[in-house]
């Protein structure tokens, strides 16, 4: 990474604002996707998501929520409703009760919320009512900590209560659900320009903004939890009776999952795969909890799971869980941070410092998508873990405690991004720039070697990368992989065995912009109606002013000029979305010129914009940025 004062690393000490600005947007996705048909294949319910009946004629609905990785450490609020209007005026209510939601750990994947019925009829708009009352909002400190944050409005009062955020979706683009036809609805909770941060007060100012379009991402990933109802070894199907998020009754509508012969499962601690995995499913008792992650297939709109949780190995169910990633080992205790503990009395929180964990040798251990023979000893510096036991918390310090010696750690596929260093090859050796999405500067990699003189390095990781295809990487460049670091204490020639390698010209940009408290009028220069890009003006820009670019951050000021977003023409689905502060109304866009023309009429010369974030691709040629995702918030 460049030392040049122009380039805010990972490092840097002023990183904080315009990451915090950029929260959730690594691909300014946290999409809620609706599906609603006569497809057998995603069950359905006679009821629909707030629990009444739905009478007359009724779409299957299939409702999901995701966050992208963001800089919030946890972003918790109660999403009280989710509220589809019709033209005519008629709602009708798709969640089944109060659901709460760290939006900063869904990453880079959906939560399935709600898969009941809702009427036939043209859908014009929603209304997402998000409450405040109880949120827990925490954010990077910028030296390693972490700091709780007070959100505001934007009148400064404390925000304690619900905000209603009415979202008008496309009017050339609307939900139409009847009976045997499928339709999708994707709803983006924007966090980028929807919070500004003050670390000096920690506060964050609140002005909601979500996006939303019937055209939402094919292949977007899914989570799904619920109970199992029945399985059907034969058809490879289990049905489940959805319970979102820390939902433990109820139901939000049932869903049959598909599974194939390469789905991992992990039923009560022990691995299996593809039809074995099955029968061990159809082994458990009435009512076992279940997690899936998979896919929505467009052909058919059938939920087809890769991974398979069940009993006592989902988190919460039976014994407290402890999600995060280790940054430290001694012996046979683990430092944990950024961790969330998942209660087993039901409902969850993110713990603001590290959370010890205590293992032993009876401590069952696994690896995800994996059969094999694991101990302790696979528990290194640097992993991702999910780990189980009971919790305890001291009452004067606070400090989180969990006993695991005689529980169980599953070890989790693990991120890495990191700049090659040396020649391209296998080991391929990376000056690392984020384990997790955390600063490996705050991991201690002492006794990861088998000997200190190889104990890790951040400066210096080797990764084994086997058969991987590294012809897109380049001597200097950046890097992204999945996988797992090796064994603790075993580390000689290299530190992290590789399974997947993501090209870096598939990782989304982000483009980030906010303009002082007041805004500017004059933030688009030369804005008609007919305009075929959107020119920004960046005098007035506060803190937050930057481009994103896998784990580098470019100062936008340092640019000769600032850049010039056009559509992405490629994509294939784009959104385009105006945020209007004070009102809480958010126009929604399929095509970029629509949202020109809206754009152009909204800004008349007294509306001011607050911010802007877009995700898409930079043309450094050019100085062009391409955008599938844009989203505007002005002070009106």
């Amino acid at each position: 990474m460049s030392a040049n004062p122009d380039t805010i690393t990972s490092n840097s000490p002023v990183r904080w604002a315009a990451r915090l600005f950029k929260a959730g947007v690594a691909t300014v996705a946290a999409l809620l996707v609706a599906c609603g048909g006569g497809s057998g294949d995603m069950g359905g319910s006679s009821n629909g998501g707030s629990g009444t009946s739905c009478t007359g004629s009724c779409g299957a609905t299939v409702i999901t929520m995701q966050d992208a990785a963001g800089d919030f450490l946890s972003y918790t609020v109660d999403v009280v409703s989710l509220k589809l209007r019709t033209a005519s005026g008629a709602t009708v209510e798709t969640l089944p009760a109060t659901t709460r939601v760290d939006f900063a750990q869904l990453v880079d994947l959906s939560e399935l919320i709600s898969a009941g019925q809702i009427p036939a009829g043209d859908y014009v708009a929603a209304t997402m009512t998000v409450d405040y009352s109880n949120a827990s909002i925490t954010a990077d400190d910028g030296a390693g900590g972490s700091l709780a944050l007070t959100p505001l409005d934007t009148s400064g009062n404390a925000l304690t209560g619900p905000v209603d955020l009415t979202v008008q979706l496309d009017n050339r683009h609307q939900l139409v659900i009847t009976p045997g036809r499928t339709a999708r609805l994707a709803f983006d909770f924007n966090l980028a320009v929807s919070n500004t941060v003050d670390l000096a007060t920690a506060s964050v100012t609140v002005m909601p903004l979500i996006q939303a379009t019937v055209v939402p991402p094919a292949d977007l990933p899914i989570r799904v939890r619920g109970i199992m109802v029945a399985t059907d070894t034969t058809a490879s199907t289990y049905t489940v009776n959805v319970r979102p998020f820390h939902l433990w009754s109820g139901s939000a509508g049932q869903v049959v999952v598909h599974t194939t012969g390469t789905t991992s499962y992990e039923v009560d601690g022990t691995s299996y795969t593809g039809a074995a995995g099955l029968a061990a499913l159809a082994a458990e008792p009435a009512n076992t909890y279940t997690v899936a992650r998979g896919t929505l297939q467009t052909s058919d709109w059938s939920f087809t799971a890769t991974r398979v949780l069940a009993g006592s190995s989902v988190d919460g169910d039976t014994m407290d869980h402890v999600r995060g990633v280790v940054t430290a080992r001694s012996g046979d205790t683990l430092t944990v941070r950024g961790a969330t503990v998942d209660w087993r009395a039901g409902g969850f929180e993110f713990m603001r410092g590290s959370v010890t964990v205590n293992v032993a040798a009876a401590t069952k251990v696994t690896e995800e998508g994996a059969t094999g023979s694991f101990d302790i000893s696979d528990i290194s510096v640097g992993q991702r873990i999910s780990a189980s036991g009971t919790v305890s918390v001291d009452s004067v310090s606070g400090a989180a405690t969990l006993d695991a010696t005689a529980g169980r750690v599953r070890l989790e596929i693990t991120s890495l991004w990191g700049l090659v260093t040396g020649s391209v090859g296998n080991p391929l050796v990376l000056n690392l720039q984020a384990i997790e999405g955390r600063d490996p500067s705050h991991f201690n990699f002492a006794g990861t070697g088998a000997s200190a003189a190889t104990d890790a390095s951040a400066a210096a990781y080797a990764i084994d990368t086997g058969t991987l295809d590294l012809s897109a990487l380049s001597v200097g460049g950046p890097a992204r992989l999945f996988g797992f670091p090796v064994p603790f204490g075993s580390a000689t020639n290299v530190d992290f065995s590789a399974q997947t390698l993501v090209s870096y010209s598939a990782v989304p940009n982000v483009l980030a912009i906010g303009w002082t408290q007041s805004g500017s009028t004059t933030a688009f220069p030369s804005l008609s109606a007919s305009s075929t890009s959107l020119n920004l003006d960046l005098t007035g820009v506060g803190l937050v002013h930057f481009l994103q670019i896998g784990p580098q951050r470019l100062n936008l000021l340092s640019l000769a000029a600032a850049p010039q977003i056009v559509p992405d023409t490629t994509a294939l689905a784009t959104l385009y979305a105006i945020g209007h502060a004070h009102s809480r109304r958010i126009d929604n866009f399929l095509a970029f010129s629509d949202f020109i023309t809206a754009l152009a009429g909204d800004m008349n010369g007294t509306t001011a914009a607050l911010g802007i974030a877009a995700a898409g691709q930079y043309d450094a040629t050019g100085n062009t940025f391409s955008a599938n995702h844009l989203a505007v918030l002005l002070n009106d």
